[in-house]
């Protein structure tokens, strides 16, 4: 990850990023996720057509943590899910990530 020494930091783009051809709306999807994970921070995602990129920061004053979301459009369920997993802390829960990445149908 690079880093900067100010209040901003931007992860490096996977270079070796799954792809996938299955027709969703990748951000509704994200959307989705953020709202079962209810991270600590402020997450705001939008279209992006490189790599899934990450950019976190820090607030300034009372203003809390935050971070940008980039999804391309050959996205992966499973590298969105992974990536917001992250962002919230919860990396080490078990099968959190299996669930997040079943169709919205099969978790109801």
């Amino acid at each position: 990850m690079a880093q900067r020494t100010g209040s901003h930091t931007v992860e490096v783009e996977r270079l070796f990023e799954a792809r996938s051809s299955e027709r969703f709306n990748r951000l509704d999807y994200a959307m989705e996720v953020l709202r079962l994970l209810n991270p600590a921070l402020r997450v705001a995602v939008y279209r992006n057509h490189g790599h899934l990129r990450v950019e976190r920061g820090r607030g300034l004053g009372g203003e809390g943590a935050w971070a940008l979301c980039g999804i391309p459009p050959h996205a992966t369920r499973e590298s969105i899910a992974r990536t917001l997993v992250e962002l919230s802390g919860l990396e080490g829960e078990p099968f959190l990530l299996d669930l997040l990445c079943l169709p919205s149908a099969a978790r109801q």
